[in-house]
């Protein structure tokens, strides 16, 4: 994989959604920039989530949901 200057990566995502999420911590404040780039079924992921988390219930790997 080939490193990246910011100024590459900002010129590529450009046109993607972005979502800024602002947080306070210890005092400072941190902005942190979501760039949705992906093309996920968000339907897909949830059911795979789902899935997995039944089948690690049924096999005991986690505690089961109250």
């Amino acid at each position: 994989m080939k490193n990246r200057t910011m100024q590459e990566m900002n010129e590529q995502y450009k046109d993607c959604s972005v979502h800024v999420n602002e947080y306070d911590v210890d005092g400072r404040r941190y902005r942190v920039h979501s760039y949705f780039i992906g093309d996920k079924d968000i339907n897909d992921v949830m059911y795979r989530y789902a899935e997995d988390r039944a089948m690690s219930e049924m096999l005991g790997l986690v505690p089961k949901s109250a």
